[in-house]
């Protein structure tokens, strides 16, 4: 194993391997606002054993990579200041002026981001060419995932095969289903936790909502695999978000990838719900899926070999193919 620090695309990219590099590779990609030790052993340990090089490296704007979102002044007073019944007040009045008369969050332009999803890919591509990486397989999770499908798109020729994991073709998109209204209240309620500095409260409660009914939230066990995360650093104040929001929509152009693609969703997605994968799945030539009964927006402990089973299986075929 080796890790360090790529100085790439004009920012640091932390990142760290697993495996010989000399075999194939397969880059992992990681969700907005978490950094690459989501990504955990158990996840990455089947697809090394299967022959495989793999790679998890923080995104910008997370874990040890370079952060562009900071806390503010203003945000700064008010969590040094404002009193938390001012604050509740404050957020809930917010949520209620871009929540519609169908209980939906309404998606907010996003003006002069700071970068958006096509800079990430750049990021990507910049740290393969750093690692001497000429072509790879990527798995990306949610947003992630979005970066993945921009890989297969605009940099074809350094894609080995793609596997887009609970995500989606783009946001604000009135055809596919917006959050549930238990998923808003949950953002609501973490929002509130930010806003006062209770970062890790305002964690656990985000991902209590992205669990599934199969496998119920251990908020307990949770915490416990949640302290290697922040300790690699934990940035509240990240705009991947405005990144996501701020990309075009890809549905229309998801018909020209040619790379071999496993789509994977779970049926209880409460933030992307099952429909975005299934765009995917059909709009993707001859991808495949592996949908999840009773997941959430999650890669469940209980699920790992099932799940990397199906990679492997995919990866090899990919390799083939190749």
């Amino acid at each position: 194993m080796a890790q360090g620090t790529a100085e790439v695309n004009n920012i640091n990219i932390w990142w760290e391997d697993f495996g010989n590099p000399s075999d194939p590779s397969v880059i992992l990609i990681m969700g907005a606002n978490a950094n690459c030790m989501v990504w955990t052993q158990e996840f990455i340990n089947p697809i090394v054993d299967a022959g495989f090089h793999v790679v998890r490296f923080d995104n910008r704007d997370v874990g040890k990579s370079t952060y562009f979102g900071k806390e503010s002044f203003y945000r700064k007073l008010v969590r040094i200041f404002v009193p938390t019944f001012l604050v509740n007040y404050v957020v809930k009045s917010i949520f209620s002026a871009i929540i519609d008369e169908d209980g939906y969050l309404q998606e907010s332009e996003v003006k002069n981001p700071e970068y958006d999803l096509d800079d990430m890919a750049e990021d990507v591509i910049c740290l393969m060419d750093h690692l001497d990486i000429k072509k790879a397989h990527i798995i990306g999770a949610s947003l992630g995932g979005m970066i993945t499908q921009l890989l297969a798109l605009d940099y074809p020729d350094k894609v080995l095969s793609i596997t887009p994991i609970m995500t989606s073709p783009g946001m604000g998109d009135p055809t596919l289903s917006n959050m549930t209204p238990n998923m808003i209240q949950g953002i609501q309620e973490s929002a509130i936790f930010d806003a006062k500095g209770k970062y890790e409260e305002s964690v656990v409660r985000t991902y209590r909502e992205l669990s599934g009914s199969r496998f119920p939230f251990n908020e307990e066990k949770f915490r416990e695999q949640m302290k290697s995360v922040f300790e690699h650093g934990h940035n509240p104040f990240c705009l991947h978000g405005d990144a996501a929001g701020s990309s075009p929509n890809r549905k229309e152009r998801l018909s020209s990838i040619d790379i071999p693609t496993l789509v994977i969703h779970g049926t209880e997605d409460a933030i992307l719900g099952v429909d975005h994968g299934m765009v995917l799945y059909e709009k993707i030539p001859n991808a495949k899926k592996f949908i999840m009964d009773g997941v959430g927006h999650e890669i469940p402990e209980e699920l790992i070999l099932e799940i990397t089973n199906e990679i492997i299986e995919h990866l090899s075929e990919s390799q083939n193919i190749a």
